[in-house]
């Protein structure tokens, strides 16, 4: 009988200790008040050298973004190049920026975080808005050319 209870005190405990998401999340909540994106598309993955640029004013798009990023970290994978980043803007001059990876095997967003690189999944649906906003992105030209 003594085992019985034993048994039935310690489960609970084992389970909630056991099954408790430790992961990190919300480490980039200033994101969700931000009023406009530029989201670059390397020419190169992994070389920001040249790109072509488009804005994001969607508030809902923002909106988003944001919850992904601000979702659970995972852990990164070495084979990932990153193919392009995101600058939010918010008041009074703060930019936030994110990083991606579109490919199939590598979807993810990530952002440095006092010194660290976080990582976080990027949803098919992001991935599809990323798409769509490429079709509109140029190349942006120097003040000098005109």
């Amino acid at each position: 009988m003594k085992q019985i209870l034993l048994i039935c005190l310690l489960t609970p405990t084992v389970l909630f200790f056991g099954c408790r998401d430790n992961a990190q999340r919300n480490l980039q909540p200033a994101i969700a008040g931000c009023d406009s994106a530029t989201v670059m598309y390397y020419h190169t993955p992994g070389n920001p050298r040249f790109f072509n640029m488009t804005k994001v004013y969607d508030k809902g798009s923002i909106e988003v973004l944001s919850k992904a990023i601000n979702g659970k970290v995972i852990k990164p994978k070495d084979t990932c190049t990153t193919q392009g980043k995101i600058y939010f803007y918010a008041d009074k001059g703060a930019i936030y920026v994110t990083y991606f990876s579109r490919l199939d095997d590598c979807m993810t967003l990530s952002f440095m975080e006092t010194g660290e690189k976080y990582f976080t999944k990027m949803t098919k649906g992001i991935r599809d808005s990323l798409n769509k906003w490429e079709t509109t992105a140029k190349e942006p030209v120097s003040a000098d050319a005109n």
